[in-house]
C-alpha cells in the first residue's frame, strides 16, 4: 500500500507541476501585448527599405522620374512608418530598427548629397524613431555618440576625397541617345578649361538599371566606356547608329588587321572548351590548364623552398603566386587568354553570346563602337564596376 502510495504522490506533484507550467505560459501569453507586437512586424521592414536604398547609393544613381509623386510617396511611406514605430517604440524589434536606420543612412546622405526631397523623410524617421524609442537613456547617449562619429568621419572623407580628386571643371551632358536595339545608350559631355576644353562620348549598358513604380530610377554607375576623347572642344557632332551583322564585323575588321588582338575572361575561355594557361615548372614539365585547374593547383614546398620563399608554409597554390615567387621556385606561366580575333570561328562567337546582328556606333562617320567588341572585351561587366565618392 505505501509502494502505491508513494507512486501516486508523484504522480500528482508531476501533474501539479505541468499545470503550473501551463499556467505560467498562458499568464505570459495573456500579458503580451499583441497588437503592438504584431503591428512592431512593419518596423524591420521599412528598416530593410532604408538598408536596400542604402545599397542601391553604392552601385546606382539615383533620378526621379516624377518629382512629385516620388515625393509623395516617400514622404507617405515615412509618415506611416514613423506612426506605426511610435505605437511600437517599447517593442524589441522596434529598439532594434531604431540602431539600424541611422548609421545605415550615412551612404546615402553622402552618395546622394543635394537630393533632400528623398533623404529628408528618411532621416527624419531615423532620427525621430531613435530618440523616441524604448531605448534606455544610457544607450542612447552610447549609441547616440558612436552615430555621430560615424556621420562626422563620413563627412570628412566625402570632403577630402571631393577636394582633393574632384576635377576643377565640371562636364556638361549636352546629348544622350539610345541604339537601336535599345541595350546601349550614349553620352556626350563637354569640358571647358583653360586648354580650350574637350568632348567626350561615353556608352554604357541600357539595360542595369533599375526601375520601381515608374517613380524611381536607379542608373548603374560606374560601367560608362568610353568610346570618343577629343581635344580641343568639338562644335559639330553628329551620332548616328546602325545594326550591322556579325559577319559583316568580322569582314571589316579582317580587313584592317588579322592580328586584332582581344583577352577573353577565364569564364569565356571554359564557354570555348579552352586551356587557359600553360605552366612549366623547374623540373620541365609543361601541362596545360584550364582555368579551373590552374587556380585549384597547390604546389608543395620542401625546405630549400622554404628557404628561399623564406616561409614556413608547406604548400602554396599557383594563382596566389607574385611574379618574384614565380621566377624563385622557378615556375613560368603562359596566359592563353589572349586570342586573334581571326582565330574565333562563328561557333565560337555563337557560344561567347555574340549575336548575329547589334549596334554600332558612328562618331562623325567614323565608327567608334561595336557590339561585337563590347561583348568580347567585356566592357560591361558588374565585376568591372568603378565605384566612386565624386
Amino acid at each position: 500500500m505505501s509502494n502505491v502510495s508513494a507512486t501516486q504522490k508523484r504522480s500528482a506533484q508531476k501533474n501539479h507541476t505541468s499545470d503550473t507550467n501551463e499556467n505560467w505560459i498562458i499568464k505570459k501569453l495573456k500579458q503580451v501585448d499583441w497588437p503592438r507586437t504584431i503591428v512592431s512586424l512593419l518596423s524591420p521592414l521599412y528598416c530593410a527599405i532604408i538598408v536596400y536604398f542604402s545599397y542601391l547609393s553604392i552601385f546606382y544613381q539615383l533620378e526621379l522620374l516624377d518629382f512629385q509623386k516620388a515625393c509623395m510617396t516617400v514622404a507617405g511611406v515615412s509618415v506611416v512608418a514613423l506612426a506605426t514605430m511610435l505605437y511600437t517604440r517599447k517593442m524589441f524589434l522596434t529598439k532594434i530598427s531604431s540602431l539600424i536606420m541611422l548609421p545605415v543612412m550615412v551612404l546615402p546622405v553622402m552618395l546622394y548629397f543635394g537630393q533632400w526631397a528623398i533623404l529628408s523623410p528618411l532621416i527624419v524617421v531615423s532620427l525621430a524613431i531613435f530618440f523616441l524609442s524604448g531605448l534606455g537613456e544610457t544607450a542612447k547617449t552610447v549609441w547616440g555618440t558612436i552615430f555621430l562619429l560615424i556621420y562626422l568621419l563620413g563627412a570628412l572623407v566625402y570632403f577630402v576625397v571631393n577636394s582633393l580628386f574632384a576635377p576643377s571643371t565640371t562636364p556638361e551632358t549636352v546629348a544622350t541617345g539610345i541604339s537601336p536595339s535599345g541595350l546601349y545608350r550614349y553620352t556626350v559631355t563637354e569640358t571647358k578649361d583653360s586648354s580650350n576644353g574637350s568632348t567626350k562620348v561615353s556608352v554604357e549598358s541600357n539595360t542595369m538599371d533599375k526601375y520601381y513604380y515608374d517613380l524611381f530610377q536607379f542608373k548603374i554607375r560606374g560601367l560608362s566606356h568610353d568610346v570618343v576623347i577629343e581635344r580641343p572642344l568639338q562644335e559639330n557632332i553628329t551620332i548616328e547608329w546602325d545594326t550591322v551583322s556579325r559577319d559583316e564585323i568580322t569582314e571589316e575588321l579582317a580587313k584592317i588587321s588579322k592580328d586584332i588582338e582581344v583577352t577573353l575572361s577565364d569564364q569565356q575561355m571554359d564557354l570555348l572548351g579552352r586551356d587557359a594557361y600553360q605552366v612549366t615548372f623547374n623540373n620541365g614539365q609543361t601541362l596545360t590548364m584550364t582555368q579551373g585547374d590552374y587556380h585549384n593547383t597547390i604546389i608543395a614546398l620542401g625546405s630549400r623552398e622554404q628557404e628561399a620563399l623564406d616561409t614556413d608554409a608547406t604548400e602554396i597554390s599557383l594563382d596566389a603566386m607574385g611574379e618574384k615567387t614565380k621566377k624563385i621556385l622557378g615556375i613560368t606561366v603562359e596566359n592563353f587568354k589572349t586570342v586573334t580575333l581571326a582565330s574565333l570561328t562563328e561557333e565560337d562567337l555563337t557560344k561567347l553570346g555574340i549575336p548575329e546582328e547589334g549596334d554600332v556606333m558612328y562618331y562623325n562617320g567614323k565608327i567608334v563602337f561595336r557590339y561585337y567588341i563590347a561583348i568580347l572585351e567585356e566592357y560591361f561587366d558588374i565585376s568591372k564596376q568603378d565605384l566612386s565618392l565624386l
